[in-house]
C-alpha cells in the first residue's frame, strides 16, 4: 500500500514536466509546420502557387518566398531562362543514340508533288510559367506538332528545286512564325527564339536521281552564264561598231550635202554671170576647162618657125 503511494505521488511530480515537454513538442512541430511554407526561387526560375489545385500566383519571382504549408498550397518551380530543344523529322534521344530517323517522321511533301526529306530543331523558352504547367498536357511534345504542322504547311507552297537551294531560310523563319501562331492559339505558354533547318535531302532511294538532275541544273546554269558572258562582249563591240558605221554615213551625208549645196551655189554664181555676159562667160568656162584637162594630159608645143614647115604627127602615135 505504501508503494503504490510513493508510485502515485512520483507521477504525480513528474506530470508538469511530461506537459511541458509535450508542449514543446507540439510547438515544434507547430513551427515545423509553419516553416514548411518558406520556399526559395532560383534566378533561373518562376514560382507558380496554387491553393486546393487553383492557381493563385502565376509568375512569383526569384528569391525566397512564404506560402500557406500544404495541403493548402503547393508551388512548382518551372526552369524559364534556360532554352529548350524540340526536333522535327527526327528525335534528339534517338540521334544521340545513332539511330536514324524514321521515314514517316522526316519525309514531307512539296509543293510540285515530290518527297523530301528534312531535320529541322525548334529552340524555345518558358514564356508563361502557369500556362506552360497547367494549359496544355505534354507541352514539349505539342511544341513539336506545332512544328510539324507549321513545316508542312510550308514545304507544300514551294518546289523540291527551291528546298533545296534557296528557300532554307524562308522554310525555318515561316515555321518560327507559324508554329508560334499555333502555340499562342493553344495558350502553351512557350516562346519560340530559333528554328534551325539541320538538314535537307532527297530521299536515298532516289538521292542518286536528284544528283543526276542538281548536276543537269548546274551545266544549265553553266552554259547560260557562258552564253550571257560571250554576249556581254560581242553585243558591246557590235554596237560599237555600228555606231561608228553610223557616224561615218553621217558624216559621208554631211559631206556629200556641203559639196552639192556648194556646187549648186557655184553654178548658180556661174549662171548669173553667164547671164550678164554671155560671151565673156561662154570664154571663162571654156578657158576654165581646158585648163582642168590639159592639166592631166601630156603637151607637146611645135614651133612653127623651126624646120621646113612640114610636121610629122606620128610620134604622137604608140609605138608598137
Amino acid at each position: 500500500m505504501e508503494g503504490n503511494t510513493t508510485i502515485r505521488s512520483d507521477m504525480q511530480a513528474g506530470l508538469p514536466k511530461v506537459r511541458r515537454l509535450a508542449r514543446i513538442v507540439v510547438l515544434a512541430a507547430v513551427a515545423m509546420y509553419a516553416l514548411s511554407g518558406v520556399y526559395v526561387v532560383q534566378p533561373d526560375e518562376r514560382g507558380v502557387v496554387k491553393r486546393f489545385g487553383r492557381v493563385i500566383v502565376g509568375n512569383v519571382q526569384p528569391g525566397i518566398h512564404y506560402r500557406i504549408p500544404w495541403p493548402v498550397d503547393s508551388v512548382a518551380t518551372p526552369q524559364v531562362t534556360s532554352i529548350k530543344r524540340m526536333s522535327v523529322g527526327y528525335r534528339i534521344i534517338d540521334e544521340l543514340r545513332g539511330i536514324a530517323a524514321t521515314s514517316r517522321e522526316a519525309q514531307f511533301v512539296t509543293g510540285d508533288a515530290n518527297i523530301i526529306e528534312i531535320q529541322l530543331l525548334i529552340q524555345y523558352v518558358v514564356k508563361d510559367p502557369s500556362a506552360f504547367l497547367y494549359a496544355v498536357e505534354e507541352p514539349h511534345w505539342i511544341v513539336r506538332r506545332a512544328g510539324e504542322t507549321a513545316l508542312t504547311e510550308k514545304v507544300g507552297t514551294l518546289g523540291v528545286d527551291a528546298l533545296l537551294t534557296t528557300a532554307k531560310i524562308e522554310v525555318a523563319q515561316s515555321v518560327k512564325e507559324g508554329a508560334q501562331v499555333l502555340l499562342d492559339s493553344y495558350g502553351a505558354g512557350v516562346e519560340i527564339v530559333a528554328v534551325h533547318l539541320q538538314d535537307i535531302s532527297p530521299p536515298r532511294e532516289v538521292a542518286d536521281a536528284f544528283r543526276d538532275v542538281a548536276s543537269a541544273r548546274e551545266d544549265r546554269s553553266r552554259i547560260i552564264q557562258e552564253a550571257n558572258g560571250y554576249a556581254n562582249r560581242v553585243v558591246p563591240t557590235a554596237r560599237g561598231e555600228a555606231q561608228q558605221l553610223v557616224t561615218a554615213a553621217e558624216g559621208y551625208r554631211t559631206e556629200k550635202v556641203s559639196s552639192a549645196e556648194g556646187e549648186a551655189e557655184r553654178f548658180l554664181l556661174m549662171l548669173g554671170e553667164y547671164r550678164k555676159g554671155r560671151t565673156a562667160a561662154r570664154e571663162r568656162i571654156y578657158l576654165e576647162v581646158m585648163e582642168e584637162v590639159l592639166g592631166r594630159v601630156r603637151k607637146y608645143v611645135v614651133d612653127k618657125k623651126a624646120g621646113d614647115g612640114k610636121l610629122d604627127l606620128r610620134f604622137l602615135s604608140p609605138r608598137k
